[in-house]
C-alpha cells in the first residue's frame, strides 16, 4: 500500500512538474513578444528625440531582441521535464523567473529615463 501511495505522488509531482514548465514556457515567450512590441514602439519615440539617451535606455534597446532566450531555455526545460530529467530544471525555471521579472524592472526603468530626465527630475 506504501509504495503505491509513493508511486501516486512521484506521478502527481511530474504532473505538476510539466504543468509548471509548461505555463513558465508560455509565459516567457508572451514576455519575449510584449517585451519586443512594447519596447520597439518605444524605439521609434526616442528616435525622434534629438537627445542623446540615457545608458540604461540606450542599453534596453540594444538588447530587448535577445530576450527570447528566455523563451527557449523554457522551452528546453518543458522538453527534459517532459521526459522525466528534471533534477535541477524546476530551480533553473525558478531562477529564470527571478530573471524575467528583474528585465521587467530593467525596461521600466530604461523606458521611463527620458522622459524623466526631460521633465528635470533624476531618474536615478
Amino acid at each position: 500500500m506504501l509504495q503505491k501511495e509513493m508511486q501516486f505522488m512521484n506521478q502527481v509531482k511530474s504532473n505538476f512538474q510539466i504543468l509548471a514548465a509548461t505555463i513558465s514556457t508560455l509565459y516567457f515567450g508572451l514576455f519575449a513578444y510584449g517585451a519586443f512590441i512594447f519596447i520597439k514602439e518605444f524605439e521609434k519615440v526616442f528616435d525622434s528625440f534629438e537627445s542623446e539617451l540615457p545608458i540604461q535606455t540606450s542599453l534596453l534597446i540594444g538588447t530587448y531582441h535577445y530576450w527570447g532566450i528566455l523563451g527557449l531555455i523554457s522551452a528546453f526545460i518543458l522538453f527534459k521535464v517532459s521526459k522525466g530529467k528534471s533534477s535541477k530544471s524546476m530551480s533553473v525555471l525558478i531562477w529564470l523567473s527571478v530573471l524575467s521579472i528583474l528585465l521587467v524592472v530593467f525596461a521600466i526603468w530604461g523606458v521611463y529615463s527620458p522622459v524623466l530626465e526631460s521633465s528635470g527630475q533624476s531618474a536615478t
